[in-house]
């Protein structure tokens, strides 16, 4: 009889346990982290989410594992995403592009902002105002003197990318006509910026800084509110009397809507430590970007904010998907 009554307590303890949630009971990390970056392998982003995972990974006590999933303007890795199992074992590399232009700007994404969690900010740069060095504009103030009475043709990394929706705001600010010239992305237009097919452009730091520094590429002005380390002596347009020309690219990390507040607080005090680990700092300046410690809530803000900023843009160019 007492052998049947142990017997009933124990399946009954079982049972308990299993109806409570696995953070009562089990230490969040428990496996590998799976980290989907929605760029190919090997370029500048890839570089900065294999930083950042390495040093989590050291924090966490296990392995953050990076998935380059590349493709649709960062639609097939945040769909990914959007669709794992919310377990904290899959998180994305979120952007600028991915979270404050395409939900406003495309009318077939598979997923909202709503179906994601986020958890901290990874680093934040300027875009830069770039042309061919040898091009008569010697500084922002001839160059919009050069763009009056004309509309000029400007090369984008896309149609709704970051650098055309910077455009907008640029040619809105100086009350000029431009005619943009879409291409797949930022390598071939910058190929084609080289080549003087295109007079200008509004292009990332990291793609640029060695243009910059040989002097084959001339930079006008970042759209920051100051300047940026890489490149400190390009002015800010603000200090040029536009601060409407404000734009940031940033980097961070999310996770699938109903990942355990207790695995996203701990992803978060991982991603802080992990971006003070100084040759990651240096290796991010050397590419024009910043880090910032935000709190979970400030990077909402912090999102809600730049959200705001380009659905204003949008509407005001009246950009709409092809």
């Amino acid at each position: 009889m007492k052998l049947k009554l142990l017997n009933c307590l124990a399946a009954m303890g079982l049972a308990a346990a299993a109806l409570l949630p696995s953070g009562a009971w089990a230490k969040y990390p428990e496996k590998p982290i799976r980290l989907i970056v929605p760029f190919p392998a090997g370029g500048g982003t890839d570089v900065l989410a294999r930083l950042a995972a390495r040093n989590m990974s050291a924090v966490l006590g296990q392995e953050v594992i990076v998935d380059n999933r590349g493709g649709a303007g960062t639609i097939i890795g945040g769909d990914a995403v959007a669709k794992a199992a919310p377990d904290g074992y899959t998180l994305l590399l979120s952007t600028a592009s991915g979270f404050s232009i395409n939900p406003q700007y495309n009318k077939k994404l598979p997923y909202k902002p709503e179906d994601f969690v986020h958890i901290g900010l990874i680093s934040e740069s300027p875009v830069v105002l770039v042309a061919p060095f040898n091009a008569p504009a010697k500084n922002l103030q001839e160059l919009v003197r050069s763009l009056k009475d004309k509309e000029t043709p400007i090369a984008t990394a896309g149609k709704g990318s970051q650098s055309h929706l910077s455009a907008v705001m640029f040619f809105n600010a100086i009350n000029a006509k431009f005619r943009p010239v879409h291409y797949r992305g930022e390598a071939p237009a910058l190929v084609d910026l080289l080549g003087g097919q295109v007079p200008i452009y509004f292009a990332s730091i990291p793609g640029t800084l060695s243009h910059l520094k040989a002097e084959r590429l001339r930079g006008y002005a970042v759209t920051t509110t100051g300047r940026t380390p890489a490149a400190p002596d390009i002015p800010s347009f603000t200090e040029q009397g536009m601060p409407e020309v404000l734009a940031t690219s940033w980097f961070g990390l999310a996770a699938p809507k109903g990942t355990p507040q207790e695995a996203v607080n701990a992803l978060a005090a991982a991603l802080a430590k992990a971006l003070e680990d100084k040759a990651m700092q240096d290796r991010l300046a050397a590419d024009g970007a910043t880090t910032r410690k935000l709190s979970i809530s400030e990077f909402n803000d912090y999102m809600k904010r730049d959200y705001e900023r380009w659905g204003k843009v949008l509407r005001a160019a009246n950009i709409e998907e092809d």
